[in-house]
């Protein structure tokens, strides 16, 4: 069947289509695509429908039609090529060309790779990717300006709310290294400088993704001396070398690249676990995650975080430092005091770190919740949160009787 691109939101708006209209004419000129979003819906991370079809384009971007029919059978676990054929034989009857089609989704950021030790050898094994943090962060050094705008206008109608303000977010903001010297309250879990010292690595550095789109479409950086912020660790350090999308660094640079993130102000943002595979050193500038909180009312809300900052009024100087670092605008100046708006404050302490007058502290929220201890932790209770006990008990039989998850 031929299909034709669907068109942006502006001329949707113009056609005054109705959302119900939309979603027919979708489902008319991309059927597999529209299968293979409800079938990414089905993951810890929604990938909901639109009332403008910019998911459909970004599918459109990432896989073909006939690609897009073999993800259908994709598990959200990798699973070894020979697994998959079983489901696809039909679809692709040689075993050798099914591996090359998904060892190139896997080399285009379409889909997740990893390698697997099964019976003392490694394995090749490929299964689905979530939008965020999967396909979009995987496209670093390849996105496209349509790809950035599309992927923007997703955010802007459907995404955002289906992900922001979760009980079980993918990343959680922790205090800048410097910004918690002092402070008694902090979790080992909240100490990214003595998880990597304690970390046997690897390391590895890449670009960020998130600059990368904002310069793409006429929004360069103004607040990073670089683009090479992001960090990986463990064997995620591993898949991002081996997928040419970072480069190997000693421990001493990621401790370099930290002390830079708290010196220009950025926010550490590692995986939603006690032992994160990845911390990105985000600015206020490009981060989607802290563009798209900065829209709410109560970023508290939305952001995982354990601390938040208050001031000492009588050593406050009001020199204004702390309302231009702010990521949140969540501090203003009040009289002859900076005051911060604890609704908005998500606690990255880069108001701290600059303070002349040590005015600033962080203080541990009342309601910060531990961590997962590990990644896949973190997405069972994703999950969980998702599709409820019901959901997960689904997910583990089919994942005990062989069948995608």
């Amino acid at each position: 069947m031929m299909w034709v691109r669907f068109p942006s939101v502006a001329l949707l708006q113009a056609q005054k289509l109705t959302k119900a209209h939309c979603a027919w004419l979708t489902e008319q000129v991309h059927p597999v695509y529209r299968r293979l979003q409800h079938r990414l819906d089905e993951l810890p991370v929604p990938f909901p429908e639109s009332v403008t079809g910019a998911e459909m384009r970004l599918l459109e971007a990432l896989f073909s039609e006939h690609e897009a029919q073999i993800a259908l059978h994709l598990s959200a676990i990798p699973e070894p090529v020979q697994t998959i054929h079983r489901r696809v034989d039909q679809l692709v009857p040689d075993q050798a060309a099914l591996r090359a089609t998904l060892k190139s989704l896997a080399g285009r950021g379409a889909i997740n790779s990893s390698l697997r030790r099964i019976r003392g050898r490694p394995v090749a094994c490929y299964g689905l990717a979530p939008l965020v943090i999967g396909m979009f962060e995987f496209q670093v050094n390849r996105l496209t300006p349509q790809f950035v705008r599309d992927f923007q206008e997703y955010c802007d109608h459907g995404f955002r709310d289906s992900v922001v303000g979760v009980r079980t977010p993918q990343m959680r903001t922790v205090p800048l290294g410097t910004a918690i010297s002092g402070t008694r309250a902090v979790g080992s879990y909240d100490d990214i400088r003595t998880y990597i010292r304690n970390s046997p690595g690897p390391f590895a550095v890449m670009n960020c993704v998130c600059r990368q789109a904002a310069g793409l479409i006429g929004e360069a950086c103004t607040t990073s001396s670089t683009h090479e912020t992001c960090l990986t660790v463990g064997s995620a350090a591993g898949a991002t070398v081996a997928g040419g999308m970072s480069r190997r660094i000693q421990r001493q640079e990621v401790i370099d690249i930290l002390d830079r993130a708290a010196r220009e102000g950025h926010v550490l943002q590692p995986q939603n676990s006690q032992a994160p595979g990845f911390i990105c050193c985000c600015c206020r500038d490009c981060c989607e995650i802290l563009r798209n909180a900065r829209k709410l009312s109560r970023p508290s809300d939305a952001i995982a975080t354990t601390h938040r900052a208050t001031v000492d009024s009588p050593a406050c100087i009001e020199c204004g430092v702390c309302v231009q670092r702010c990521p949140m605008n969540a501090i203003e100046l009040r009289g002859s005091v900076a005051v911060v708006n604890a609704e908005r404050c998500i606690g990255c302490g880069a108001c701290v770190t600059t303070c002349p007058t040590t005015a600033i502290e962080l203080v541990r929220r009342g309601d910060a919740r531990v961590p997962p201890k590990t990644t896949n932790a973190m997405y069972v209770k994703m999950l969980r949160d998702r599709f409820g006990i019901a959901g997960l008990v689904r997910a583990g039989l089919r994942r005990v009787l062989g069948r995608k998850v």
